[in-house]
């Protein structure tokens, strides 16, 4: 009989007496066909580098690896990484980087290839790994990425929801976005205590507003979300907006991304 996931990952479990660590956020996938998701979102083939982040056991690095030209992954936990290059040593389209991926440089792993993201984020700093991906000097291709259920709602909100907000906004500037399904607790060892998602994120290859003050753009979104019950009248006092033909009546998650960047436009030029 075949083993599952679960099986091969409590196996290695137990056979270098592990547990998972609490602090790091580590939750190891064990469904099968959440990782057939993962993989057909990322549209894998056999010429594509791909970044893993978050590697864990190796499990899932392993599937990818038998799909793709290369993996990278990156691991904090570097008991783990000792685990995994063991566990993996017969492949040999694998690097393991022991290393915290928010002082990790993307585009230097790549080495000025194209390359994929995929990873199963520990929900805790998921937004400043999100921020890395979508800013990176050279950005991926696309990102799959596992993230906490309520996370990925908000990345994907559309204007006019409770869970549109600054940061829905600075996904959706940065990358389109796309919600691909919901994950059940079910699904990891150990559960977790929040329900899941698999998102994937495909950076822009230019920018949606030519020639737009990016930094006055955000500064005026969050401005607008930290009174997010205010009209914009009231949140955007500080900022030159009246007279842009946006109704400042209006409360901001009303706004759609082409509002706010007509808002900053206005602003801009009623400063020169």
């Amino acid at each position: 009989m075949t083993p599952t996931l679960a099986d091969i990952t409590k196996g290695i479990l137990e056979a270098y007496n592990r547990r998972t660590r609490k602090r790091l956020g580590q939750h190891f996938l064990i469904d099968p066909k959440v990782l057939e998701r993962i993989i057909k979102a990322g549209k894998l083939g056999p010429d594509d580098l791909v970044i893993e982040i978050g590697s864990g056991l190796g499990i899932v690095t392993a599937e990818i690896a038998r799909l793709v030209h290369h993996v990278i992954a990156i691991e904090i936990d570097k008991e783990l990484v000792s685990i995994s290059r063991e566990v993996l040593a017969a492949r040999g389209n694998i690097n393991f980087v022991a290393e915290d991926i928010l002082k990790v440089d993307l585009a230097k792993l790549a080495l000025g290839r194209n390359y994929k993201v995929i990873g199963n984020l520990p929900y805790y700093i998921t937004a400043p790994i999100v921020e890395k991906i979508l800013t990176a000097a050279e950005k991926p291709e696309i990102a799959v990425l596992m993230t906490q259920k309520e996370v990925a709602e908000r990345m994907a909100a559309a204007p006019g929801t409770k869970k549109y907000g600054s940061f829905s906004v600075f996904c959706q500037f940065h990358a389109r976005i796309k919600l691909e399904s919901f994950v059940s607790k079910s699904s990891f060892i150990p559960w977790p205590e929040v329900g899941s998602a698999i998102i994937s994120l495909i950076p822009h290859t230019s920018s949606l507003f030519p020639g737009l003050d990016e930094k006055l753009f955000f500064d005026l979104v969050h401005a607008a979300f930290q009174q997010r019950r205010k009209q914009l009248r009231n949140s955007l006092k500080d900022f030159e907006v009246t007279g842009a033909g946006i109704d400042l009546n209006r409360r901001p998650e009303e706004l759609s991304l082409e509002e706010f960047a007509a808002l900053a436009n206005y602003c801009y030029n009623s400063n020169q």
